[in-house]
């Protein structure tokens, strides 16, 4: 009898990126928030978002909620965000 293994690893991918430029101060700018849709995760991001808002005069914000927890976020939704905000966040629940 013989057995196959599999080795379901794989290498690193290596990626190079730049930051995005941060803002000095949130005032005036449209704040997106990503959701992953994890448990809490709407509530955790409700919180920072009324935090953010209490300390700085957003000028709006955007909110969007991942269809999966375990995919990233589809390119329609993040062309949306970049079209209407200088800033985003994301949070994770649980």
């Amino acid at each position: 009898m013989s057995y196959i293994v599999l080795d379901p690893t794989d290498e690193p991918v290596k990626t190079s990126f730049t930051l995005a430029p941060r803002p000095e101060k949130l005032d005036g700018l449209n704040l997106g928030v990503i959701d992953n849709g994890k448990k809490n995760s709407d509530d955790l991001l409700q919180g920072i978002l009324k935090g953010l808002q209490a300390g700085a005069p957003l000028a709006g914000s955007v909110q969007v909620r991942k269809p999966s927890v375990s995919h990233g976020l589809p390119p329609e939704l993040a062309r949306e965000l970049a079209g209407k905000c200088q800033v985003v966040i994301a949070g994770v629940g649980d």
